[in-house]
């Protein structure tokens, strides 16, 4: 004789409860908040003025020009992360060191310090005593420089490593030649100064977070050029009415944002 079946009820899952649902959304959101907080106050802890601390980074370019792989020298400021980066094709001693005086003459304040990973161009580690020690040639030139030691043990260096031309920057545009890939990096590179909106700055771009400070509060935007007939000046200080930049659509610059 069969015993009959007995039914079988499966619970479904419940939704959260809508009180849930919102504190959690109220708690992701306060864990937001308080880390942005942490590192602004870093920022202003580490470098406290415009200057005070430059990071350097080398990025190499999937593309090939000419059959050369392109690298991008960067360099952002801490206190404002306003950025200067030039195209190469080297990643050399020399070239690293020649990108360094093109920083210093492109920001428009005197840098204290510059900080790199313990990597090439920046380190010899065969310490090879016909090559002159990077630090060394840089405290010649009147900066400090330090090392770091990874991305994970300064919070900074590995903020500005994901601000810099490469990666999603990179594919956004197919430049053809060395020329119009430095033409896409000085885009770039206005967009980000001056249009970019940074959460590390409370929202602000990096030329507005400059102007927070008393000497630059008359600085309208910022641009820097590697072009031989400005290597010798400071830096290029544009006006909002850079019809160049303005017009291109390739990274939109909107002036109510500056």
């Amino acid at each position: 004789m069969s015993t009959p079946c007995k039914e079988v009820q499966t619970l479904s899952p419940q939704p959260p409860a809508p009180m849930a649902f919102e504190s959690l959304c109220m708690e992701l959101s306060n864990a937001g908040r308080l880390y942005l907080e942490k590192i602004a106050s870093l920022i202003d802890q580490v470098a406290p003025s415009p200057g005070r601390l430059v990071y350097l980074h080398t990025t190499k370019l999937a593309m090939r020009l000419s059959g050369l792989q392109p690298v991008i020298f960067s360099a952002i400021d801490g206190a404002t992360l306003m950025q200067v980066a030039q195209a190469n094709f080297t990643m050399t001693f020399a070239a690293a060191l020649s990108f360094v005086e093109f920083v210093a003459r492109s920001f428009p304040f005197p840098i204290v310090e510059f900080k790199t990973l313990k990597v090439a161009p920046f380190y010899n580690p065969d310490n090879d005593q016909l090559q002159r020690d990077f630090p060394t040639l840089i405290g010649e030139r009147g900066y400090v420089h330090s090392f770091v030691e990874s991305h994970r043990s300064d919070a900074l260096y590995s903020i500005t490593s994901k601000m810099i031309f490469g990666g999603l920057s990179e594919g956004v545009v197919c430049p053809a030649s060395p020329d119009e890939l430095q033409r896409v990096l000085t885009q770039f590179l206005f967009f980000h100064n001056n249009s970019r909106f940074v959460p590390w700055l409370h929202g602000k771009t990096p030329i507005q977070k400059l102007r927070t400070f008393k000497c630059f509060q008359g600085t309208h935007s910022f641009s820097p050029l590697d072009e031989p007939e400005v290597r010798s000046s400071p830096a290029s200080m544009r006006s909002l009415e850079t019809k160049e930049l303005q017009d291109d659509t390739t990274f939109h610059v909107h002036r109510d944002r500056i």
